[in-house]
């Protein structure tokens, strides 16, 4: 049966896309922690995620909870739930915010390839900071316009009508 109400091409990208996206973010995300866990004590003897356990639980809850928002929004939008297109709305918000403060606040990080030999950690920090902006900045300017646009508030509004219909339905029934 075909559906009566087919979502637009840019809203099934924009799913797929939160899809794919956070489920590298997990694959990543996973090997990071598992790094993390199987990293050699330190000089004193204990490990990393010892010395500061806080951090290290906010680092191993903070990233799945947002992977699996992202996973669910992405499921959301794919079956056109209003509440979706705000949840897309407000992750690219604060995507934009974060990768336009990580411009303003570490330029060197993301504009600037020394010359000279800098460390390992340094270089990572640098890698990882490129590739949020590459990866995030362009995506949530994106959803930004998208999710505005009147004819996709249109296919996330018939939820809506439908579910008004349906309670009409249910209530003159009755």
């Amino acid at each position: 049966m075909a559906n009566a109400h087919p979502r637009s091409a840019a809203v099934t990208a924009a799913a797929t896309l939160s899809l794919l996206g956070c489920s590298g973010a997990l694959l990543f995300w996973g090997y990071f922690i598992l790094a993390l866990l199987n990293a050699p004590p330190l000089q004193n003897g204990r490990h990393l995620y010892e010395l500061q356990p806080g951090l290290f639980l906010l680092v191993a809850i903070v990233p799945p909870a947002v992977i699996a928002l992202g996973i669910r929004t992405g499921i959301g939008l794919f079956q056109l739930r209003a509440w979706a297109r705000i949840s897309a709305l407000v992750w690219a918000s604060v995507t934009l915010v974060f990768c336009l403060a990580l411009i303003a606040f570490r330029p060197f990080e993301t504009f600037f390839i020394p010359e000279r030999f800098v460390g390992p950690l340094e270089s990572m920090k640098q890698l990882i900071a490129i590739a949020l902006l590459i990866l995030l900045m362009p995506s949530s300017i994106w959803w930004l316009f998208l999710f505005r646009l009147k004819s996709v508030k249109a296919q996330f509004g018939r939820e809506r009508e439908e579910m008004r219909r349906t309670a009409t339905a249910v209530t003159s029934a009755t």
